[in-house]
């Protein structure tokens, strides 16, 4: 008795001798207002920017609610919504709507970690409060076009429940236009043409969105309704004397989507229940012209997602929290597409197809608190579907998946903590790939395939995280892949003996994936209020190469990404200021008849100051791509299969993109 009442003291003395923030062995670190109250804030997604170690996440685009978790949940629960992005739902929240912050790390008995290691949850105040933020921007590029985007937001809270709404200007661009050439290399280096380019690209857009939250049978309930719609222009022009030639891109997506949501007590356990519904549609024309070819692509398709999802658990005993559950989800895509030159039809495979997905999944799990210092969770995932296609290629096939995980998680103290994971990830079919589709610039038309089987990875990670100097941390990971069935491109045949490149499978392959965050705080060396965040990725895959035979990367995949941010809070300003840099990437894909690879080489530098002069204004200021950087595209063209064809002429497009100023006007009400 008298070593529990001394444990409780000494608990106590921490959180009030250290208010903004406070640790246990356990592996939750609580953060208050206070801790972020420098930075001035002024929503959730700011204040998680600034949590010490953590590396946001948004997600997956997959179907299905199960595997497109981010690593942020909202009181405990994770948002019942997919078409609006965490991010967005996080910058809604007003930072003075945020009771605290907790880092979960492992895992810890009754938070549901939506399959992650590390978790952020933002708490929100109960307090009866109205709240409107109203905000205004502007995207300026230097040769004078312009991007607006802004919102008004609404929050009331009243009675225990939460009402919400949006809307808002949603600005969609590309960040690399500018003014460049296009030159074409035979095999042995000389310049055969050279034309100027102009690459331009962007759209405007809407959305609305409203949600409310109310207390309902002993528990929770919520609604959210959100409704967008993303058109999105881009051209790009080859021009030298005598000759023209124009690109261009027209596309639009409209998206609605209704989510539904129950979480309370049944009994002696927790019965968590949702329903999510989507429906879509997009539109996309192609074309491209030279003065004497037009060649005309269009797309049209409508989508639809249904998902039910239930989840029990129950805790028999302080430590150990036992959930178990289901999910069904019925998905389906009707696209058609039309590719003609001249006026003339030209057949592609897969031109026309309604592909259906029926999906079950049942999951068990549990999550056992063995002592003060070690958490050991365990559970398994148990997916079927059955995907079937109509149209140009009808097929029809059932895949049968388990899913096992399991994480052990040693915190030996306060601030330090060891976590292994096992886990089988099973990738999801990008119903698109089940269509023809095209970039007429460049790689021209890419055949659907009717064959395309998920890939599988078997993932083992190890993470080593230290917490030091309050607003300090470092997180070092390994994790090796072993994957089966890596989804790359491979060449189909037509029934006209016409060959394309497909999205396929390869065979097998492995990935080596290494990361390192850093926060570090840098009030030790002088300068005060200041702060440098790191994160560093580097991936090494390995596959075998369908045509050659040979070992190289997988398709896609960058082998790096850095970036490097520096920011200091100057108090007597009431201003943060900062500076942040970007490695920039690089990729290689790879096709019967060709290999691409694209470049942005170091450094992407940008500059922003935010400005806070009271609590209801705030200013941002944000110059992006300061010195402009190059994109490099090349393309190898072979004049047959790679394997056993010479190297016929080299295709490279560069342009020089421009900087932007990004202003940002914000006022709460």
């Amino acid at each position: 008795m008298h070593s529990k009442w001394l444990t409780a003291t000494a608990v106590a003395a921490l959180f009030i001798c250290t208010p903004a923030f406070a640790a246990d062995s356990s592996g939750v670190i609580l953060y208050q207002p206070q801790f972020f109250a420098e930075a001035r804030p002024s929503t959730a997604y700011d204040m998680i920017q600034r949590v010490p170690g953590f590396v946001f996440d948004g997600g997956a685009t997959a179907r299905g609610f199960a595997g497109t978790a981010g690593n942020v949940l909202i009181n405990g629960q994770r948002p019942t919504t997919k078409q609006d992005s965490l991010e967005s739902v996080l910058e809604r929240i007003p930072a003075s709507d945020v009771d605290h912050i907790e880092l979960i790390r492992g895992g810890a008995p009754g938070i549901d970690m939506q399959g992650q290691t590390v978790v952020v949850n933002v708490v929100r105040k109960t307090e009866d409060s109205t709240q409107i933020v109203a905000t205004a921007g502007d995207i300026v590029w230097t040769d004078g076009h312009m991007v607006p985007h802004g919102s008004l937001e609404f929050t009331r809270h009243a009675n225990g429940a939460t009402y919400e709404g949006s809307v808002s200007l949603v600005d969609n661009y590309d960040d690399s236009p500018g003014h460049g050439r296009h030159e074409i290399y035979d095999a042995t280096g000389a310049l055969v043409s050279r034309d100027a380019t102009l690459s331009h690209g962007l759209g405007i857009g809407w959305s609305t969105k409203g949600a409310a939250t109310l207390p309902m049978w002993g528990g929770e309930f919520k609604a959210n309704l959100t409704l967008l719609t993303s058109p999105f222009v881009d051209s790009l022009e080859y021009s030298r004397p005598g000759f023209d030639e124009l690109f261009r891109d027209s596309s639009r997506d409209n998206r609605a989507e209704l989510g539904l949501h129950w979480k309370g007590p049944v009994g002696n356990t927790e019965l968590e229940t949702l329903v999510l519904q989507r429906l879509g549609t997009s539109n996309d024309v192609s074309t491209a012209f030279d003065g004497a070819t037009f060649q005309d692509f269009r797309s049209n398709s409508d989508i639809g997602e249904s998902i039910a999802r239930a989840t029990l658990r129950y805790t028999p005993f302080d430590g150990l929290m036992l959930e178990g559950g289901a999910e069904g989800a019925y998905n389906y895509l009707d696209g058609h597409t039309l590719f003609s030159v001249n006026g003339t039809a030209v057949p592609t495979p897969s031109d026309d197809a309604r592909v259906e997905e029926k999906r079950g999944e049942v999951f068990a799990q549990g999550t056992w608190k063995i002592n003060p210092e070690i958490l050991f969770e365990a559970g398994a995932r148990f997916e079927y579907s059955t995907i079937s296609e109509t149209g140009t290629s009808p097929k029809s096939r059932s895949f049968f998946y388990p899913k096992p995980r399991a994480v052990l998680t040693w915190s030996p103290d306060k601030e330090d903590q060891i976590r292994l994971r096992y886990e089988r990830v099973v990738g999801q079919l990008d119903f698109n790939n089940f269509i023809a589709s095209a970039n007429l610039s460049s790689t021209g038309i890419t055949s659907g395939n009717a064959d395309l089987k998920p890939d599988q990875r078997d993932q083992f990670e190890f993470t080593y995280e230290r917490h030091f100097w309050s607003k300090g941390a470092l997180v070092l990971t390994y994790m090796h892949e072993a994957i089966n069935d890596v989804v790359d491109l491979v060449p189909v045949t037509d029934s006209m003996g016409n060959t394309f490149d497909a999205p396929g499978n390869i065979g097998d392959g492995t990935n080596e994936h290494i990361s390192m965050a850093l926060t570090l705080p840098l009030d030790k060396i002088g300068i005060d209020g200041g702060l440098l965040t790191t994160t560093a990725i580097f991936d090494i895959s390995s596959v075998k190469d369908p045509v050659t035979g040979q070992d190289r990367v997988i398709s896609s995949q960058r082998p790096n990404d850095i970036h490097i941010n520096f920011s200091q809070d100057v108090d007597s300003l009431k201003s943060t200021w900062g500076v942040f840099y970007y490695n920039c990437w690089e990729e290689e894909s790879f096709r019967l008849t060709q290999v691409r690879k694209t470049h942005i080489p170091p450094p992407y530098i940008g500059l922003f100051w935010d400005w806070k002069p009271s609590a209801a204004w705030s200013l941002h200021v944000e110059t992006d791509n300061v010195f402009g950087f190059i994109y490099d595209d090349r393309r190898y063209i072979y004049t047959g299969p790679r394997d056993v064809s010479p190297l016929d002429f080299i295709d490279v497009y560069r342009t020089k993109s421009r900087p932007t100023i990004d202003i940002q006007l914000r006022h709460s009400f």
